[in-house]
């Protein structure tokens, strides 16, 4: 009998290594004890394989009763390799009750599989009085009692002189504004101008990508040492561009989740794609993990970046082309026109 379980124990870790999850989430916090009304981080962490869809645990106002959130940050990228990437999620909390909380396991989920992080524990304590402050104050004398003081004749306030002629100062404002349109009106009239100044037309997204391009390579900031901010401007320009050319949220999202919205969606083909993946996770690890990539890797990135931007831009000189060719056309039959009626 005890063979049999012996057996049975061993099969079922086999069993559960071979159905592992193939994501890992953890939660930590920056300090387990704070003062009423002290905030904290709480860092949502998560290692999963590259393809693999997770979703966060969902809050709105408290992670607990008792425990509030101040604010919540994205989902970071903090480094990629073999892979698998590294997320984060800050949320900054406080608590104004002394007490001990217990924060249960938080669930992450993929399709059907969930994972739990582990329960975290956090102290809020009263406010502490420092005791060199406490030793001089004096207990035993009493304070002295005034009698009650009359009404102080006080000025007008600006709520009480708005109440009684804002109406006044709003009649006289939008009176002053009627004359100067109307006489703006009757000049350009005069003039014989339009009205309204005709608005110039928006440059091509791809125009003031390759101009952002042409300053940064100016910049040679990773030739001075400067990787993390030459890579920051480089993804920037390229998200940027992404939502000005195909109308898409591309600078609220993380690196992972742009590229499968690229590869998903088929906007681009599967060259551009892979040479968005090369910028991109360069550029995450030299602004999470600090890391310094080789020149012919920055020259690559430049590269890329040219390759991307002239590759999926808007082509006008068709249109161009066509519209001359009518023209021509037009030109042809006119002259023959005239030619027959001769």
């Amino acid at each position: 009998m005890r063979q049999k379980n012996i057996i049975l124990a061993f099969v079922l870790l086999i069993s559960s290594n071979l159905f592992a999850q193939d994501f890992s989430p953890s939660v930590q916090l920056d300090t387990f004890q704070i003062e009423i009304g002290d905030q904290v981080y709480m860092k949502l962490n998560l290692v999963q394989e590259e393809n693999l869809k997770v979703t966060f645990p969902k809050f709105k106002n408290q992670i607990i009763d008792g425990i509030d959130i101040v604010s919540i940050s994205g989902i970071d990228t903090l480094s990629k390799e073999k892979g698998k990437i590294f997320l984060r999620q800050n949320i900054l909390i406080t608590a104004f009750d002394d007490s001990l909380f217990n924060i249960p396991p938080l669930p992450f989920i993929s399709g059907k599989d969930t994972v739990y992080t582990k329960p975290l524990s956090l102290d809020v304590q009263k406010l502490s009085i420092d005791s060199a402050l406490l030793s001089k104050l004096d207990t035993t004398e009493m304070l002295p009692i005034f009698d009650v003081k009359a009404p102080i004749d006080t000025p007008w306030t600006f709520k009480e002189f708005w109440q009684y002629y804002g109406w006044y100062i709003i009649a006289f404002l939008l009176a002053v504004a009627l004359f100067f349109i109307i006489r703006y009106f009757i000049k350009r009239y005069k003039e014989n101008k339009p009205l309204f100044k005709a608005e110039k037309p928006k440059e091509p997204a791809h125009i003031t990508a390759l101009r952002k391009l042409d300053k940064l390579k100016e910049k040679k900031l990773w030739q001075s040492g400067r990787a993390k901010e030459y890579y920051s401007e480089l993804t920037y320009i390229l998200r940027e561009y992404l939502e000005k050319r195909y109308n898409i949220s591309a600078l609220e999202r993380t690196s992972h989740e742009l590229i499968e919205l690229l590869r998903h969606s088929k906007l681009i083909d599967k060259e551009r794609i892979e040479e968005f993946r090369q910028i991109f996770s360069l550029g995450d690890l030299a602004k999470f993990a600090k890391f310094n990539p080789m020149p012919d890797e920055n020259d690559l990135s430049m590269k890329n970046a040219y390759n991307i931007i002239e590759n999926t831009k808007v082509i006008f000189e068709e249109k161009e082309d066509n519209n001359d060719k009518n023209n021509s056309e037009n030109k042809t039959i006119n002259s023959q026109k005239e030619g027959n009626d001769a």
